[in-house]
């Protein structure tokens, strides 16, 4: 154990130590508990409940039940659960109009009951005999009283209008006779109210004298999701006055006995009792707020009664009971009918009530479908019988008359199909089958139980297309169905493709003009899957109607001969002639005699005479060939030099002659230009005016064959002009065989030549002149050719050393320095430069080999070749490979010794 314990400590500092630099490199540490147990996929909360919105049940709280489906009905339809989540309180949807604010004035008449109070304005107008018209407007004072000028005060407080009309009469008589007055009253008092519990919008409101408590419960909203619209209380002076029902409004239109508000009354919105949820077929399915001891019928009849469609004996109840849901399956026809019946149950707080609907499938009919004129269903009533049912829906033409199939269910469900004689049925002469309550009848088309015989006529016919063969039907049928043949259609050959095998057909050749003529051996007549081919006249003759025209015309080529054809509708047609025409028309037209020596027949015609509409009688034929020959260019056009550079007036010249020489041509320019260097004067010239076309393909020729002898290096598609890289490996050993030394292979790469197909050759012609005094006597001996360019440059002061030096680019020119020199400042060759095949481009434009160039002058161009590199990338040896080695050096000392 101590030596366990030993070789463990180290170890364990070792561990120690890890952690600690762990802990300061602040990197997160976790418990190896929590490392080895998995993580646990996060579970899914359950959602958050919407906020409840006014007007609508309060969501219950999520459990496990919200997380499954809604378990379907025996009719796949959702159940009573899922149907209560969707629908609202009612009632509440009402208040949603309501205006905010804190004054309730409404516009309404003031109801007969009204008493008057502090502050309601009065208007009295009284006259009489002995007094003019006198009108009075007050207003109810604190103490009730109303005071009139000259009369004094009537009492007006607490009375109703009616009564302080008559106080105001008697008051009136005490003091005039024969008397007349009326009595407004022209505004009423405000007072305050509040509105407590559960309202949508308590607080308190400034309500005119005459509005009544539904005036103030319309204003605050109605009552909150939780608050009652049963049972909402007026108090005042802390005493219970009135209660109101607002579903009497809501569903029968009624309001109770009118209650006024006075001041500082109170309006309470209590919570809400038990709630009750009605769905289903009625007309108003919502969730209803009932009363104590109310009944299912109660509830029913808030909810508008049942629909038409409502299945009346199941009305399925569910609630809960003892801590469990529970479901009743009650009568709704019997329940309402009589009230006092044993499912007319009294309702709890979270019932749910749902009125199942008729079957959706429709009874006592039976239907047709198919082929007829009026598919659809049918009472059965109507058409008892498979024929009565035929009869009415009456099959179209192109029925399977053969057979109709009749669909019956058995009473298991399963399907069973009875089979109808169609024909045999309408005629009488099939034994009619009654009818069943959903039996279902199949009447097919033709096309749909039976092979239709088709015909196909293809080609120069005026509409190709598949057609349907009728009893009889012949070529001559098909053809006037496909609308005729057309006039490029040939008369004596067309193909008739007809089936003798499953994979074997018959060719038939017929004549069409035949055919169409009524001869039995042509106007076959036709079988299924026949197809006729109507070849056209050009199809199945050989006829060479071509004539070819080259030369100065605007469109050559081969054009088609037409008969009456003259020479001066071929030069028409072929675009006119152009303006390099000679001026004559050289016919050609073959000699077609086998023992004639001369192979074609030469006519010559001034083009002028042709164009003018002489030699019409000459025809024209297929095979002849007509050419208009170019006018010599000295004809066209003069021949012309372009000058560029340093000319005192460079510019496009026209050669004097042919052969103009180049001094000629630099004294008409002006000379050269003070700064010009006429030793680097260069002469530019057309590739065609220097090499033939057989020269051209001949120096193609050889270099696509210098080409081949090169390694099979290049890029696919052959036309590479840069050197290729290729990886090469090459093995070499590495330590002693017999000390377990093994070969190593190193790769190396190797670039090849470039290809010499395809390079862009130079058009510039250089002169090998190194003698300046030598060129410049020579240089004005030089003959011109039309589009040749003469250029002369700028005297220059570098001297440009370009390829594989260090840094390529111009050099100052210094005419003690040898061309090495020149290298150097450069930089120096690179690593592959190859001075043995390096060049220099003379000014002139000629080329010299570097090692033949003697002298630089200003404006050569040292270009340095590269060469052919082998590279080899660094190796990394091993730490085996190194010690092989120097085993392998101490037994090869050893041996020595």
């Amino acid at each position: 154990m101590p030596r366990i314990r030993s070789l463990l400590r180290p170890v364990t500092v070792c561990s120690w130590r890890l952690l600690l630099a762990l802990l300061c490199a602040g990197l997160p540490m976790a418990p190896v508990w929590a490392q080895a147990a998995p993580e646990a996929p996060p579970s899914t909360p359950p959602a958050a409940s919407p906020p409840v919105k006014a007007g609508e049940a309060p969501s219950a709280a999520p459990d496990a039940a919200a997380w499954l489906p809604p378990a379907p009905t025996s009719e796949g339809r959702p159940s009573p659960a899922a149907d209560a989540q969707n629908l609202k309180l009612f009632g509440f949807d009402f208040f949603d109009a309501a205006p905010a604010g804190d004054t309730v004035a409404p516009d309404v008449p003031i109801p007969a009951g009204y008493r008057l109070g502090e502050n309601d304005q009065v208007r009295i107008r009284y006259w009489a005999p002995a007094i003019t018209e006198t009108t009075v407007e007050a207003a109810v004072s604190r103490n009730g009283f109303v005071v009139l000028p000259g009369l004094g005060q009537v009492t007006a407080g607490g009375l109703t209008r009616e009564q302080f009309r008559q106080r105001v009469g008697q008051r009136l008589r005490e003091h005039y006779k024969n008397v007349s007055f009326t009595v407004e009253l022209v505004e009423t008092r405000t007072i305050t109210v509040f509105v407590t519990g559960a309202a949508r919008r308590p607080g308190r409101y400034t309500v005119k004298a005459e509005a009544n408590l539904f005036n103030v419960i319309y204003a605050a909203g109605g009552a909150s999701p939780e608050g009652s619209l049963r049972q909402v209380i007026l108090r005042r002076r802390n005493r219970q006055v009135a209660t109101m029902d607002v579903y009497q409004f809501l569903t029968a239109g009624e309001l109770p006995a009118e209650t006024l508000m006075a001041e500082q009354d109170v309006v309470v919105f209590p919570v809400a009792g038990a709630r009750v949820t009605v769905g289903g077929e009625v007309a108003r399915p919502a969730i209803y707020e009932v009363l104590e001891n109310d009944r299912v019928a109660d509830v029913l009849t808030l909810a508008g009664g049942m629909k038409a469609s409502a299945y009346p004996r199941i009305l399925r109840l569910r609630r809960v009971e003892e801590g469990r849901r529970v479901e009743r399956t009650l009568d709704a026809q019997a329940l309402m009918a009589d009230r006092t019946h044993a499912d007319n149950v009294v309702l709890r707080d979270g019932d749910i009530l749902t009125l199942e609907n008729v079957s959706s499938q429709v009874r006592d009919r039976v239907s047709v479908r198919g082929n007829v004129s009026f598919p659809g269903d049918y009472s059965i009533q109507r058409a008892a019988t498979a024929k009565a049912l035929l009869t009415e829906a009456r099959p179209r033409v192109g029925t399977y008359w053969q057979r109709a199939d009749l669909t019956r269910m058995l009473p298991d469900g399963t399907p069973v199909v009875i089979p109808l004689p169609l024909k045999d049925l309408l005629d009488g002469k099939a034994e009619d089958v009654p009818l069943q309550d959903l039996d279902e009848i199949v009447v097919y088309r033709s096309d749909e139980k039976a092979i239709v015989p088709l015909a196909t006529v293809e080609g120069a016919v005026k509409h190709p297309a598949t057609f349907r063969l009728g009893d009889g039907m012949r070529v001559s049928d098909l053809l006037f169905a496909a609308g005729g043949v057309l006039q490029e259609a040939s008369e004596g050959i067309a193909h008739l493709y007809r089936r003798v095998g499953p994979n074997d057909f018959q060719i038939i050749r017929i004549a069409p003009k035949e055919a169409l003529a009524g001869n039995p051996e042509a106007n076959l007549v036709l079988q299924d899957e026949d197809r006729l081919v109507i070849y056209r006249q050009k199809e199945v003759e050989y006829r060479y109607d071509k004539v070819t025209a080259v030369g100065e015309l605007q469109r050559p080529g081969e054009l088609t001969v037409y008969q009456g054809m003259t020479l001066y509708d071929l030069i028409l047609l072929a675009g006119g002639p152009t303006n390099q025409a000679a001026g004559t028309v050289e016919v050609a037209i073959p000699v077609t005699n086998g023992d004639a020596k001369e192979r074609a027949e030469v006519k010559t015609f001034p083009l002028e005479e042709v164009m003018g509409g002489k030699h019409r009688e000459e025809p024209v034929v297929a095979g002849m060939l007509v050419s208009l020959p170019r006018r010599a260019d000295r004809l066209t056009q003069p021949p012309k030099v372009e000058l560029k550079g340093r000319f005192r007036r460079p510019g496009t010249y026209a050669l004097l002659h042919e052969g103009e020489d180049l001094q000629s041509l630099i004294a008409r320019a002006g000379g050269l230009a003070e700064d010009a260097d006429p030793f680097g004067i260069s002469l530019t010239r057309t590739r065609e005016k220097m090499l033939s076309a057989a020269s051209a393909e001949q120096i193609r020729t050889v270099m696509q064959a210098m080409d081949q002898l090169l390694p099979a290096t290049a890029s696919p598609d052959g036309n590479s002009q840069t050197p290729d890289t290729q990886i090469l490996e090459t093995g070499s050993p590495s330590g002693l065989p017999l000390l377990g030394g093994s070969t190593r292979v190193d790769r190396v790469l190797l670039v090849s030549p470039r290809r010499l197909t395809g390079m862009p050759s130079n058009t510039r012609i250089g002169f090998q002149l190194e003698d300046r005094e030598a060129y410049l006597s020579r240089m004005g001996k030089i003959c011109l050719c039309d589009g040749d360019v003469v250029e002369v440059p700028r005297l220059s002061d570098v001297v440009q050393v370009l390829g594989a030096v260090q840094s390529p680019g111009p050099v100052f020119f210094n005419e003690k320095w040898t061309p090495k020199q020149y290298i150097s400042s450069a930089g120096g060759g690179a690593p592959d430069a190859d001075l043995k095949r390096s060049v220099v481009i003379k000014v002139t434009g000629g080329v010299r080999p570097f090692r033949e160039a003697k002298r630089i002058d200003p404006g050569d161009v040292i270009v340095v070749a590269s060469k052919h590199q082998v590279i080899q990338p660094p190796v990394q040896r091993s730490y085996r490979d190194v010690l092989f080695d120097l085993l392998g050096v101490a037994l090869v000392v050893r041996g020595l010794r």
